[in-house]
């Protein structure tokens, strides 16, 4: 009898942790398929993103509309935004680019990016002078070279490369330009957002980014740091220097 009711005990105490087992997992299930609550509201996203100096390169009479838009669309699962000028395309904030990785892996497209950054370059006081630009494509090999030298320093884009670039033409890019952001004590970085046809770019200074990156949870559409960008998107880094 005294086997018999040790037996039981214990096939009670097994039935009861594994009810226990099964509701702490089901708690977490729930838990995780929860919607996440933005940390901050809109307002105050933009307002601390203010204090950090997030829109000293917007003109005066764009702020209002500017402020006013990124409250509105506030969305931390999703992408930052920002407004565009309607005849000159530039954003108002001349910060958030729209970068299609396609146009800057073909003939022309570093040079045409460049010149579109050109307005916040000038707002940085980033000196961008190209000496040498050499896009070369072996039709027998099928391989493609592509080689700058900006400022007197020489970076190798593609060396010998095969393949659709699309990913590595926006590694390159940015990787280049923070090279000389860094060269000439600029606080400002590039960042990359999403990838393709869908990419885009951002300057930021470090704390701007780290603020945004502590806010924003998308890493599919939030501003990430060049390396991480490349884990996410599955891309070999190309050493430029």
């Amino acid at each position: 009898m005294l086997r018999e009711y040790i037996i039981a005990v214990s096939f009670m105490v097994c039935l009861s942790i594994t009810a226990c087992t099964k509701k702490s997992t089901s708690e977490k299930n729930i838990a995780a398929a929860a919607p996440t609550i933005p940390s901050v509201s809109g307002k105050e996203f933009v307002t601390n993103l203010e204090k950090l100096g997030y829109f000293k390169y917007a003109e005066p009479k764009d702020l209002d509309s500017l402020k006013a838009t990124m409250i509105r669309l506030y969305d931390p699962t999703n992408e930052l935004v920002t407004i565009w000028d309607d005849e000159t395309s530039l954003p108002k904030d001349y910060r958030l680019y729209w970068c299609d990785s396609e146009a800057l892996f073909e003939a022309g497209g570093f040079r045409e990016m460049l010149a579109r950054l050109q307005p916040t370059f000038d707002r940085i006081g980033l000196k961008i002078n190209v000496t040498s630009h050499i896009e070369e494509w072996d039709a027998k090999n099928n391989w493609l070279n592509h080689s700058v030298t900006i400022n007197g320093s020489n970076y190798t884009i593609f060396k010998k490369f095969t393949g659709i670039g699309w990913g590595e033409a926006a590694q390159t890019f940015a990787d280049i330009l923070n090279n000389e952001l860094k060269l000439q004590n600029k606080e400002d970085r590039i960042y990359l957002i999403h990838g393709g046809n869908d990419g885009r770019i951002i300057f930021l200074n470090p704390a701007q980014f780290k603020y945004i990156d502590s806010v924003y949870n998308n890493k599919e559409w939030k501003p990430l740091e060049v390396k991480e960008w490349c884990r996410e998107m599955n891309i070999t880094p190309i050493n430029v220097k």
